[in-house]
């Protein structure tokens, strides 16, 4: 005969108690299984999104290479007799799921020779209070000169030991992120990426006999901001590049109001420098591949060079502007031919 045993109500409560704690346990654990499996299967996609973009990206920048030494830079593009790309920042679409956009260095502000009243204005526009513009100005004028003495604002070696940083070079600037290493600055430099500051400079600017020499056509609207225009010229400027009759115009007109020197070195005669500052971006993702692009189509080693390359993720700052088409067709000429075919 089977005797059942009878527990007491204490202990069945107990065991429920128990499974129920266990249950629990178990849950966390499928979650935070699910929760890792999420997380590999996002890294996974972002990966995968990646490494499509940069296949992307080196496709379109080998098409983008071609395209341009073949081209004749002008104003503020470069036309190959058929097709005009812009060098201002506009986006152009090479896939489906990358866009490129080149930038003329010579619409950036060169740290290594800009002119003092341009480089202090645009630190205003870019919310440097006045009182630290001459500092930081000095500090950067004692890091790239060639000798020892110290302005009056500004920093030399003994300052530098004393802040436990190396000291400063005394020799140009070799990468527009090596500003960030002259004293005073580095406290700026989330604010500059921020409000995208940091993308107005260069240390491939050109010079004439009066100094720097800045292109406006080809000058961002942060560059013309902080170069003293009001919004109405900097719109005018900026919608007038698409025709090279009217962007003629503008800058004659502007050269007339600022003068010949002016901040600007007379830039009105200015044309596309062969060194430009190329940004590809995936269409709908952060990522971002930017390198600097110089040309030499009548090198008898290669037609062009990349320095400075960076891959990364960075989000879109302001608007986001609609790209135009890439030309799909080849360069009306080939690049060794260039300057015997395209004469204008």
């Amino acid at each position: 005969m089977v005797r059942r045993v009878r527990f007491p109500p204490r202990c069945q409560g107990f065991a429920l108690a128990a499974v129920l704690w266990l249950m629990a346990g178990l849950s966390i654990v499928v979650v935070l299984v699910a929760d890792a499996a999420q997380a590999s299967a996002e890294r996974v996609a972002q990966l995968r999104e990646r490494t499509e973009f940069i296949r992307s990206a080196l496709s379109g920048r080998a098409q983008a290479q071609y395209w341009l030494s073949g081209a004749r830079p002008r104003n503020a593009d470069f036309f190959d007799g058929a097709a005009v790309v812009l060098a201002d920042g506009t986006p152009y679409q090479t896939s489906a799921i990358s866009t490129i956009a080149l930038q003329d260095h010579g619409g950036l502000i060169d740290l290594n020779s800009a002119n003092r009243d341009l480089m202090a204005s645009f630190l205003l526009s870019c919310t440097v209070p006045a009182d630290k513009t001459d500092a930081l100005i000095d500090a950067l004028s004692d890091y790239i000169d060639e000798d020892n003495l110290q302005r009056l604002n500004g920093a030399e070696r003994d300052t530098y030991t004393a802040e436990g940083k190396p000291p400063p070079r005394n020799s140009p600037l070799l990468s527009e992120a090596e500003v960030w290493d002259v004293y005073g600055w580095a406290p700026y430099r989330a604010t500059f990426e921020r409000n995208g500051c940091e993308q107005g400079f260069t240390v491939y600017g050109e010079t004439t006999m009066l100094g720097s020499s800045l292109n406006l056509a080809t000058a961002p609207a942060s560059v013309l901001r902080g170069s003293g225009f009001s919004e109405e010229i900097i719109l005018d400027i900026v919608s007038a590049r698409s025709d090279p009759t009217k962007i003629a115009e503008r800058l004659a007109q502007n050269n007339a109001l600022i003068g010949a020197g002016g901040l600007f070195g007379g830039a009105g005669s200015k044309q596309v420098q062969k060194v430009l500052r190329v940004t590809q971006r995936h269409t709908s993702g952060p990522w971002v591949m930017r390198y600097t692009l110089t040309l030499d189509p009548d090198s008898d080693d290669r037609p062009w060079s990349i320095s400075q390359p960076y891959v990364g993720a960075e989000p879109v700052l302001g608007s986001k502007m609609d790209p135009l088409p890439w030309p799909n067709q080849p360069p009306a000429s080939m690049p060794s031919d260039v300057s015997r075919f395209l004469s204008f």
